[in-house]
């Protein structure tokens, strides 16, 4: 995500094509575009825009993360270049360990759990016998999958 960023505010033009296998002025633009958000700001957007497709592909975005999604990316015919370039850019370029940690954040309250970062839920410990237990756990959208907050 942190490439499509980069790309989305590079001078990449918005029609561009591949210009071979291992297209410099791709890696070019990628720079350039860390080069003028800042890696920080890159990163935190990478972060949002992971956040906003997560809810996307659950059909759960609401009208508030549409609008900031659409604030920070308000060309998605150059956002979707941007992803693609990005995309095909791992053929040459290995991402770095930290660059695959990147947190799916959510820009506003979560959908799910209205922010409270847990749910109420009923877990089966045994069918057979009708053993469950209830109680909060983590929010299955807005929380990290490994459980640490």
């Amino acid at each position: 995500m942190e490439r499509a960023v980069a790309l989305y505010a590079s001078d990449m033009p918005s029609r561009y094509h591949l210009q071979g296998p291992e297209d410099r002025n791709l890696i070019g633009w990628i720079a350039q575009g860390v080069a003028r958000l800042g890696r920080e700001e890159v990163r935190r957007r990478a972060s949002y825009l992971c956040g906003h497709r997560k809810l996307w592909l659950r059909d759960m975005t609401t009208p508030e993360i549409d609008r900031r999604h659409k604030e920070r990316f308000p060309s998605v015919r150059r956002l979707s270049l941007a992803e693609s370039m990005a995309s095909t850019s791992l053929l040459w370029l290995r991402p770095v360990p930290a660059a695959q940690a990147i947190p799916a954040l959510i820009d506003g309250p979560c959908p799910k759990c209205d922010g409270a970062g847990k749910l109420w839920a009923n877990w089966v410990i045994d069918d057979a016998s009708g053993w469950f237990e209830e109680g909060y756990g983590p929010c299955w959208v807005c929380q990290p999958e490994d459980g640490a907050a």
